[in-house]
């Protein structure tokens, strides 16, 4: 016999990043000033998936990202493999979800090339979600958890959990924009869980820049 040679059928499901204290701090300063002024923003809920009161467009949070957002997205593009060259991003959209105990976002996938989500603020402690009667005895807890749903090159559905706490709080993700998710909902705080979200899109070509 010749030498075995193994051949994988894998795919980079997403890149994660933490953004620095300062952008954090503008981001949860945006964050206070769009709840206490929430008649001069733009309402998005129309425009989502999600069982949120409220949503917003935020154009201040894109000036602050949009330096971390392209630099992800190239990073995301290298270690995906699919091809030579970087392309020329452009944030698409972006959007902040104050998401209340109870609400929740169902299974869906978003528009444009890559998507992200960014955790401003987690205020639940994550051991005493999964502790709650409702899922502790479960072979699936998944109070407040955010989870990809995807087919393996099986075709069987399999998913992705990621145990969002309070250390999420800065972290940022991005994916390709058609793979499913879902976040469930929390239910030991009052207080908001506050992400930001958004897609990008390829921008046309200014220079193109190759890389090993």
């Amino acid at each position: 016999m010749e030498t075995i040679e193994p051949f994988y059928f894998n795919r980079l499901a997403y890149v994660q990043s933490k953004v620095s204290n300062d952008v954090l701090k503008e981001l949860k300063n945006e964050a206070k000033f769009i709840l206490e002024n929430q008649s001069q923003f733009l309402k998005y809920n129309n425009e989502l998936a999600g069982n949120l009161e409220k949503e917003y467009s935020t154009d201040r949070s894109k000036e602050i990202l949009e330096k971390d957002l392209i630099t992800l997205a190239n990073e995301y593009h290298k270690h995906s493999k699919e091809n030579k060259h970087y392309p020329n991003w452009k944030i698409k959209d972006l959007w902040i979800n104050f998401q209340k105990k109870y609400e929740h976002n169902p299974i869906h996938d978003h528009t444009g090339e890559l998507s992200f989500v960014l955790w401003i603020t987690i205020p639940y402690d994550l051991n005493e979600e999964l502790s709650l009667p409702n899922c502790k005895n479960s072979n699936a807890p998944l109070n407040s958890l955010f989870e990809f749903i995807f087919t393996d090159f099986l075709g069987r559905i399999t998913s992705n959990k990621i145990n969002v706490d309070k250390s999420y709080e800065g972290t940022i993700i991005m994916f390709p924009s058609a793979l499913k998710h879902v976040v469930y909902p929390f239910y030991t705080s009052d207080d908001y869980r506050i992400s930001i979200s958004g897609n990008l899109v390829f921008a046309p070509p200014k220079s193109i820049i190759s890389y090993q």
